[in-house]
């Protein structure tokens, strides 16, 4: 079994939509139509593991994907 790269990010305040898009964007998708990589969601972290020599994500690409809720 091939072991595929793997990035741990903390899941709180995490745009699911914002992530997934950027994924798309950096990682892309294969000839087949698939996702060149998959993410999954345990105890509020995602584990990302991309199939592709790609860098992991940069803290500034995952900042982009937060969300933060205003306090009134």
């Amino acid at each position: 079994m091939v072991s595929l790269p793997m990035q741990q990010i903390d899941g709180k305040c995490v745009d699911q939509r914002k992530l997934m898009s950027l994924l798309r964007t950096i990682y892309g998708i294969s000839n087949e139509g698939r996702n060149n990589f998959y993410v999954e969601l345990r105890l509020n972290k995602y584990k990302i593991y991309r199939a592709t020599d790609s860098p992991a994500l940069t803290e500034a690409e995952i900042r982009d994907c937060r969300t933060y809720r205003r306090l009134l």
